[in-house]
């Protein structure tokens, strides 16, 4: 229901000609892009938790392949 509210808000909409319009596409798209709005602000400020976006390009690969074995 957030991420409705956030779209009504940013396109001038009501939320409930949101949830009748849009797809599960633009709800995608609009999580990703408040994700990364949200990843440059903490950039900004220096508050990165290093937990979420730490990792390296291998150990993103092995995360990949455990995922595809359950």
């Amino acid at each position: 229901m957030i991420m409705i509210g956030r779209m009504a808000k940013e396109y001038g909409m009501l939320p409930h000609m949101v949830e009748q319009q849009a797809t599960t596409f633009d709800i995608m798209v609009s999580d990703i892009l408040a994700t990364y709005e949200q990843y440059q602000q903490q950039k900004a400020s220096g508050k990165i938790d290093p937990k979420i976006y730490g990792f390296s390009q291998e150990e993103m690969l092995s995360m990949m392949e455990k995922s595809k074995d359950v």
